[in-house]
């Protein structure tokens, strides 16, 4: 109320800080439950899930959460710099408040006496036991998190937690995120008094089922919400608020009398607030909001820009609104569930490779380091590179490695012999577009470049490594060759051609390419042919990785070599089943 106290903008001790309109409502609320479907850009990592993460630190200190994304590789590059981000932002310094991937510093009791109550028995000291510390982050109130991951069951497996975060759901799958819950259990004793206790943080932008990989269960927890039980919470909030800005008034300009009285009153109606966000029907909130809740960081010419690009994605990824079912025929029509293996990740390494630390070939289950390696190529704005090799009586393709422009050849060498530096066996077949031969005599085939920047690291020294050029010579692969080679491969009735399987998790990009791309149909000289809409590829660069056709063709150099192509040619109309878009 306007003629309420209120302390001085410019009181020491204070502090302006943005927050925009959403995370600010999430705030004062602070459900046991929070489950987020919001916009790109929408600081749902950054402020809100940041926001309830320090409000855990305090008001659970020593205890144990979870932080789960779909891969490792997404954990690190991703999830957890945005985190450091936001906790920076909100005067969090690392080595100070928190440490990442290693032991927290052990405080002797002596040290402790001027601490206060609230602090002493878990300064730096997690109640639980953390068996290795290489995927935490530690709090100096001892609050602990266990980043874990979707292809790393084990990383999660066998612990206790009072509270999951979980960012981008929307690529979760419902069993898999139904079995984590299970382990947010115990410590009812310790911690049941919170009301953070056994609950979830989970937010995404709009899922689209349409698009393999993604899935919508998020959306049904909002049968879980009870409107006016928030409402009653929210308005709670805004009393306490006004309470906290009396008493900060008071302590400026009151007398001792005036400081007690409204310090009183305030800690009233937190307790109040409290007892209302702890009652069953207000311990879970869901909200749908688009990017615009953000509108006054991200300026309107994101909004233009982001609409210009493409606005069918738009509408899903910015506004928030559920998607229109797609139509139209796959083009790796035959391409199954079958195809794939979620067990890649290696149970003897994923322990080891911590936080801080950059994966190797020893995470693939499925990979001998004792074998030369095959590759597939695709050169681009975007260079796509498939890795596999023969495994038992599987080819298996187990790694994809890609870089995006500006990044070019001895970027994208880089990253292969970052990633394969313990592999002993150093042979590489490539197999490349008929393209990549272009200029040879020159000296410019990209091919060439390639096979160069892999046997000689960029301070000219030799690395070891032997690449065999597998495709000079090789005439062009027309898309309607590869239409048929590829439903006959997938089909697995030809029993000249290798059985496939590829990482569900390790080689992302390539599953979303195969598992999208559509055909596209015309006639010439009556005939019907068949070719790959190649429409994704003019996308904003940024978004070639999962929503192109560019990992898709690295697959097909990588399998249509001479002689496998031969077994195709002359044979039957393979029988391509349901090409529809699987929803």
């Amino acid at each position: 109320m306007s003629w309420r106290k209120k302390p001085k903008e410019n009181s020491p001790g204070l502090d302006r800080v943005f927050a925009n309109w959403l995370s600010q409502v999430c705030m004062m609320i602070l459900p046991k439950s929070l489950y987020m479907v919001a916009g790109r850009g929408s600081a749902k990592t950054t402020d809100i899930q940041v926001e309830r993460l320090l409000e855990m630190v305090y008001d659970l200190p020593g205890a144990p959460v979870a932080w789960v994304a779909d891969t490792y590789s997404n954990l690190q590059k991703n999830v957890l710099r945005t985190v450091k981000e936001g906790l920076t932002a909100k005067g969090m310094v690392e080595g100070v408040h928190y440490v990442i991937g290693k032991r927290p510093p052990e405080i002797p009791q002596k040290e402790r006496p001027d601490l206060p109550p609230e602090l002493k028995e878990h300064f730096w000291m997690p109640y639980n036991e953390i068996g290795s510390y290489r995927h935490t982050i530690v709090f100096f109130t001892g609050f602990n998190i266990t980043f874990g991951s979707l292809d790393r069951p084990a990383s999660l497996a066998g612990g206790n937690y009072v509270h999951v975060f979980g960012d981008e759901v929307k690529y979760f799958r419902k069993e898999r995120i139904l079995n984590l819950q299970k382990a947010v259990r115990g410590m009812r004793v310790k911690y049941g008094h919170s009301v953070f206790y056994r609950g979830h943080t989970f937010t995404t932008d709009m899922p689209n089922v349409d698009q393999v990989g993604e899935y919508d269960w998020v959306l049904e927890r909002g049968n879980r919400m009870n409107t006016p039980a928030l409402l009653r919470v929210l308005r709670t909030a805004f009393v306490v608020n006004e309470a906290l800005g009396e008493y900060y008034a008071a302590c400026e300009e009151g007398t001792t009398e005036e400081i007690i009285a409204k310090k009183r009153t305030w800690q009233r109606w937190v307790e109040r607030w409290t007892a209302t966000r702890l009652a069953k029907e207000a311990h879970s909130m869901f909200y749908i909001a688009s990017s615009y809740v953000n509108v006054d960081i991200l300026t309107p010419d994101w909004f233009e820009d982001a609409f210009n690009d493409d606005f069918i994605d738009a509408k899903t990824t910015v506004l928030s609104l559920k998607p229109s079912p797609e139509t139209g025929e796959l083009f790796y029509a035959n391409l199954g569930e079958r195809h794939f293996y979620q067990d890649g990740t290696s149970p003897d390494w994923e322990m080891r490779f911590g936080l801080q630390d950059e994966e190797d070939c020893r995470i693939l289950k499925y990979h001998d380091r004792s074998k030369a390696i095959d590759m597939g190529l695709d050169f681009g704005n975007m260079h796509s590179m498939t890795l596999a090799q023969e495994i038992g009586k599987h080819y298996r393709v187990s790694k994809f490695i890609y870089t995006l422009s500006p990044e070019w050849i001895r970027e994208l060498a880089d990253k292969f012999l970052a990633f394969y530096k313990p592999h002993r066996e150093k042979v590489v077949h490539l197999y490349y577009d008929r393209a990549a031969n272009n200029y040879k005599k020159a000296g410019q085939d990209l091919a060439t470049q390639l096979k160069k920047a892999l046997e000689v690291d960029g301070d000219g020294n030799r690395t070891g490594w032997k690449v065999i050029l597998m495709s000079e010579g090789q005439g062009n692969i027309g898309q309607n060759e590869e239409y048929n080679f590829m439903q006959e491969l997938f089909q697995e009735h030809n029993r000249k051609l290798p059985r496939v399987l590829i990482d569900y998790f390790h080689c992302k990009p390539l599953r979303c390419s195969l598992q999208l791309a559509k055909t596209k149909k015309r006639t010439d000289r009556g005939r019907n042919i068949v070719s790959k809409d190649k429409s994704g590829e003019k996308l904003p660069i940024h978004r070639l990785p999962l929503e192109s056709t560019n990992p898709s063709d690295s697959f097909k150099y990588l399998m249509m070599r001479k002689t496998w192509r031969r077994h195709v040619r002359g044979a039957r109309k393979p029988e391509v089943g349901d090409a529809s878009v699987r929803g």
